[in-house]
């Protein structure tokens, strides 16, 4: 077992936890490392250590927070070293809810995000900033304490957080340094209850305490009594005029999945907290308290399906993709500027389909090739002009600073060439 320094989670047993992947950057940050080195190292010698790994490279850290077996073990293997506890770990991410609810990436967001007020009082108050579960979830897009539009990027500078490099503290930029805890002109002031989701917000305090995952099929369960109570009393009239006969029947199933947008639709609907929803228990009205009366906020409604696609229509657009002049690009960027989806690309036009994406992975592996090249180039020249210009022997780290700045090329790149081209040159 690796043991690391105990390091406490921020803000247990409440609405305000902090997410885990969070608390996996600041436990980086206290060990003096990035994000990946820390999970190699936790990772090593374990039965999971290739999927630690896998998971680890090419995908948001965002994505450490969603209800799935990922989630899971990243929480399992932090506690293995006695930093912090399972119980509040497995409590910074969705993963209670994985037994009831069927997968929705797009619940969830794909960046950092936060609220500059809020890590200004984290600082003062606790001696660091972290990121709040709840800024995981898409539905909430502002802080509901302070009212203000959750950011992804510095106000400065305009970049994003790089969570994968080096980052000791959540309130200073890693491309400006830069605060990023001060409250600017440029963030809006909101009072929206959709972009404030108050009830997302109690959903988390209620995952926060939760003493273990939401059941399987109680949502249904529940459903499933309203239906037949308004059956029996002969309201079922007055129940469709609430949740749609055709939701009501759907997912009265117990075989049809239930996502997170689907459940907090039908227990704004009931007046119902989600949480007691998820548990299958009769509740008070729900935070909104106005679901009799008004139509169902914008950001519940059900996404409608897409009009007829004219098939020759969409593959002429396509053809314009394969035109000498114009960069390849993925098919799921091609799907986005037309309009469709992946899938209706792949239905409508499958050979035409097949020849995007060949096309944008040659693309994809010349550039690669290309960089490669420009890195070995790079090291050459960098070790030529270190040997001309100083007596000293050359030193990995100052020749990776020296070439990261007069370059911009991937420093993970540059760091194994300079360790390939010393080696070589030993031997």
């Amino acid at each position: 077992m690796r043991s690391l320094l105990p390091l406490a989670m921020e803000g247990c047993h409440t609405q305000d936890i902090e997410a885990l992947p969070s608390y996996m950057l600041r436990l980086a940050a206290v060990h003096g490392v990035t994000l990946g080195d820390l999970i190699r190292h936790v990772a090593r010698g374990t039965l999971e250590e290739n999927a630690l790994v896998a998971a680890s490279r090419g995908q948001p850290i965002s994505t450490l927070v969603r209800p799935n077996a990922t989630s899971v073990l990243f929480a399992s293997v932090i506690a293995e070293t006695r930093a912090e506890n399972i119980y509040n770990l497995e409590r910074g991410t969705f993963a209670l809810l994985s037994p009831a609810l069927a997968r929705s990436p797009s619940t969830f967001t794909h960046r950092l995000r936060w609220c500059p007020a809020c890590f200004r009082e984290q600082r003062l108050e606790a001696g660091n900033a972290y990121f709040k579960l709840a800024w995981f979830l898409a539905a909430i897009g502002a802080c509901d304490r302070h009212r203000i539009i959750l950011r992804d990027c510095c106000p400065h500078c305009g970049q994003c957080p790089k969570p994968w490099s080096e980052w000791t503290r959540f309130d200073r930029c890693q491309n400006c340094n830069e605060r990023m805890d001060v409250v600017t002109t440029s963030d809006a002031v909101t009072h929206d209850p959709e972009l404030l989701a108050s009830d997302l917000i109690a959903l988390v305090g209620e995952i926060a305490v939760a003493t273990g995952p939401f059941q399987v099929g109680a949502a249904c369960r529940y459903l499933n009594r309203v239906f037949d109570e308004a059956w029996q009393h002969e309201k079922e009239g007055e129940l469709w005029n609430r949740v749609p006969r055709d939701d009501c029947i759907r997912y009265c199933n117990p075989e049809e999945p239930m996502t997170l947008g689907v459940v907090r639709r039908l227990a704004y609907q009931l007046e119902i907290p989600i949480a007691d929803f998820l548990r299958g228990v009769d509740g008070a009205n729900q935070s909104f308290g106005f679901a009799a009366t008004c139509p169902l906020p914008r950001s519940m409604r059900a996404a409608h399906r897409q009009g007829v696609i004219d098939a020759p229509i969409l593959v002429k657009q396509m053809e314009l993709f394969l035109d000498d002049g114009v960069t390849p690009v993925s098919l799921r960027e091609v799907a986005r500027q037309l309009g469709v989806s992946v899938g209706a690309l792949r239905y409508h036009a499958p050979m035409l389909a097949s020849k995007l994406v060949a096309r944008s992975e040659q693309y994809r592996r010349t550039i690669h090739t290309q960089k490669d090249t420009a890195v070995v180039r790079a090291v050459l020249d960098g070790v030529r002009s270190w040997s001309v210009g100083s007596v000293s022997p050359i030193a990995k780290k100052p020749l990776l600073r020296m070439l990261r700045n007069q370059t911009g090329l991937p420093k993970e790149k540059l760091r194994k060439a300079i360790q390939r081209l010393l080696r070589d040159q030993v031997a």
